[in-house]
C-alpha cells in the first residue's frame, strides 16, 4: 500500500507532540513549532520511507490566554485525529516530564508516548520516545521537537 506523505507527516508530528503538557505560562499568541525524526523502527514501512516523508516537520499555532491557561497542551497538539490520555505529568523548574497515550488511524493499538525537555514562556525544546505495536509488532520513534513564541498578535498564515 503506498505511503502518502500527508499521512506520515501529522503521524510523526503528533506522536511527537501529543497532548500532555500542562503548564500555564506559555505566552499567547503565535509559535512555530519544528520536529525532527531521530529514528524509526515501524512494521511495514521503511525508516527511509518515515525520514524522506516525514524527518522534518514544521507548523505554527496560535492560542488566546484563555485557552492556554484552560488546555496549556493545546500548543503542542499537531495531530488533531489523534486520542490520548495522560498518564503522568510534571513540569516544575523549567523541567518537563509527560507520559500519554495515543490512538490514532495510523495506530489503532496505540501508543505509549513519553517526553522529557525543558520550557520557559516563550519556548519549549523536547525529547520523545513513542512506543507501542502495530499489526502486533513493536514500534519505537524517537524525536525531537522545539517551540518557540514569535508574536503576541496571530498572524494569518
Amino acid at each position: 500500500m503506498p505511503i502518502q506523505k500527508r499521512y506520515l507527516l501529522p503521524l510523526c508530528l503528533g506522536l511527537a507532540v501529543t497532548p500532555a503538557f500542562a503548564v500555564t505560562a506559555f505566552a499567547p499568541g503565535q509559535w512555530n513549532h519544528e520536529t525532527r525524526l531521530v529514528q524509526a523502527d515501524v512494521p511495514g514501512i521503511p525508516e527511509w520511507v518515515i525520514r524522506m516523508f516525514a524527518g522534518h516537520g514544521s507548523r505554527k499555532s496560535c492560542d488566546s490566554a484563555a485557552k492556554l491557561d484552560s488546555h496549556p497542551e493545546a500548543l503542542l497538539t499537531a495531530d488533531d485525529e489523534a486520542v490520548c490520555k495522560l498518564r503522568k505529568f510534571s513540569a516544575m523548574n523549567g523541567k518537563l516530564v509527560f507520559d500519554t497515550f495515543c490512538t490514532n488511524k495510523r495506530f489503532p493499538e496505540g501508543l505509549l508516548v513519553s517526553s522529557r525537555g525543558s520550557y520557559t514562556s516563550t519556548s519549549y525544546s523536547i525529547s520523545t520516545t513513542s512506543t507501542g505495536t502495530r499489526s502486533g509488532k513493536p514500534v519505537r520513534i524517537l524525536t525531537t521537537g522545539t517551540g518557540k513564541h514569535v508574536a503576541d498578535a496571530c498572524t494569518g498564515s
